[in-house]
């Protein structure tokens, strides 16, 4: 784990989108619900005094969590649900399989909507409705962001479809930032079908889209890459009195 000393912008500026996963990293629990923590934008409060970044997106969240999780110490793998806006839980759960338990995981924060759905091995799951990819099962765990979708269509407009993208956006970015911060990885999944996803969570209507998919974990370097100082020309060149475009 990284020490809490790293400052802010040292994890931004290190952040890296993971290729492959080494499929043995784990996360502690803690961590795990640290990092979901992060991406709750605290709807019961005004958009204004939302947590940064989520002060900037000017309507309540409308992406939810569908989780595959893997590798975590302190909770069972299985699927696991995330309500993003903790009124619409009862939303989900109308909507996903019956059969679903529906508990709190163990040591989960009162505060965090997270719920274990049914126990088990879901990492070869996990890669097949990623269009067979490993990094999707061989992560600490991956999910899909769940949009609400014909409701937030029908209420806005068509062009919400963008800002849905938008949010899944900023969540991605948060979860890039806090996976450098606990010392793994993470990476968007762009190809996913979204028809098994939907099967495998019970979602049966256009109430709920599987719109863009994610993944954490341990990383395997690829040693055809170089990393160099962020921003050394520019910094040397100013030190030297140079003016670069």
């Amino acid at each position: 784990m990284k020490s809490v000393g790293v400052s802010a912008g040292q994890i931004i500026r290190q952040r890296r989108s993971l290729l492959a996963c080494d499929g043995r990293t784990s996360i502690p629990a803690e961590r795990f619900y640290r990092m979901l923590a992060r991406v709750m934008p605290r709807a019961e409060l005004p958009v204004a005094r939302r947590p940064m970044p989520w002060d900037a997106i000017p309507w309540d969240p409308a992406i939810h969590f569908s989780l595959f999780v893997h590798r975590v110490k302190g909770i069972d793998p299985g699927l696991y649900a995330l309500a993003r806006d903790p009124g619409k839980v009862a939303t989900l759960k109308d909507c996903m399989h019956a059969h679903f338990a529906w508990e709190a995981p163990p040591g989960c924060p009162a505060s965090l909507p997270l719920f274990l759905l049914e126990r088990g091995d879901a990492r070869q799951l996990a890669s097949q409705v990623s269009c067979g990819q490993a990094i999707a099962g061989e992560g600490a765990f991956s999910l899909g962001m769940i949009a609400e979708y014909q409701a937030s269509l029908a209420a806005h407009g068509p062009s919400f479809y963008r800002r849905l993208f938008r949010e899944a956006g900023a969540i991605g970015q948060v979860l890039y930032l806090e996976a450098e911060a606990a010392g793994v990885r993470s990476t968007g999944i762009g190809c996913f079908f979204d028809d098994p996803v939907h099967q495998v969570f019970g979602l049966k209507d256009l109430a709920f889209q599987s719109l863009y998919h994610f993944t954490v974990g341990g990383y395997v370097d690829d040693l055809r890459l170089t990393t160099l100082p962020a921003y050394g020309r520019r910094v040397k060149a100013r030190q030297r009195g140079m003016d670069l475009p």
